[in-house]
């Protein structure tokens, strides 16, 4: 499976990837109201990177897991705000880490550091609600733009193989649904998907989420997933064609 090691890194902070856009919506079914309401979200997702990354037209084959992005991670922040109006609500879920892994392979090791930012910008309209059901749709954009360096290095032979770095950013439409609904008082269940990139920047990009949320009060809940984002992006000889996937935690905060 062709995919790229320049994906959004993982970190541990929480996750609003199940809303409009990729961020999700952990509360309980609200009735209609007529007046704003606003919620932001800290979230952390433990993603490993599977797929194939190119820099200067060099690529390479990549499949790293969670634990080793997580002992080269530098910084990170992941977080989600969302307003609500009615049938309608606007969110912005942004996503920046610095990490750096290595990966051996039978006589080759491959380096790769990544300065990474994403944000899913999406317009959602609550199409049906009926008891504890709630289907809704959206539209909108994720933002890309990363800075990243690769090396490969065949051990058995002097000097280094290949070295490059490369910065690139583009922006893929997406439209996608979300499913909530409520198991009981406390537990509650979400499931998120969109596609996007069309050709327009990416050749095709998608995300899928399902998870449990649980009430803690009327302000906040928490919410334990899994979620994974694919991307096949390239531009001249920068190749981005990566999966990341892992489990997801998240706690929301409702205003």
């Amino acid at each position: 499976m062709k995919s790229s090691l320049i994906t959004t890194a993982f970190v541990f902070a929480s996750l609003p990837v199940f809303a409009g856009s990729s961020a999700p919506t952990i509360e309980p079914l609200p009735a209609k109201v007529s007046s704003w309401e606003y919620r932001t979200t800290l979230y952390g997702w433990a993603q490993g990177l599977d797929g194939e990354i190119g820099i200067l037209g060099k690529t390479a084959d990549v499949n790293i897991g969670f634990d080793d992005i997580a002992q080269d991670l530098e910084m990170a922040f992941m977080g989600s705000f969302i307003a609500t109006r009615d049938r309608w609500s606007f969110v912005a879920d942004l996503s920046y880490a610095k990490i750096g892994a290595e990966e051996k392979i039978p006589n080759t090791m491959i380096d790769f550091t990544q300065e990474q930012f994403v944000g899913n910008f999406t317009i959602n309209y609550e199409a049906y609600k009926q008891d504890s059901l709630m289907l809704c749709f959206y539209a909108g954009a994720r933002v890309n733009w990363l800075d990243a360096t690769l090396e490969i290095d065949d051990i058995l032979t002097l000097p280094k193989d290949f070295e490059g770095s490369d910065s690139v950013g583009w922006v893929d439409p997406i439209i996608g649904a979300r499913f909530r609904a409520d198991l009981s008082e406390k537990f509650f269940f979400i499931a998120s998907g969109d596609v996007g990139g069309f050709g327009v920047a990416s050749d095709f990009t998608w995300q899928a989420l399902a998870g449990f949320g649980y009430r803690l009060n009327d302000s906040g809940s928490l919410l334990l997933g899994y979620r994974a984002i694919g991307t096949d992006y390239t531009d001249g000889g920068f190749t981005y064609d990566l999966v990341a996937s892992g489990l997801v935690i998240g706690y929301e905060y409702k205003f």
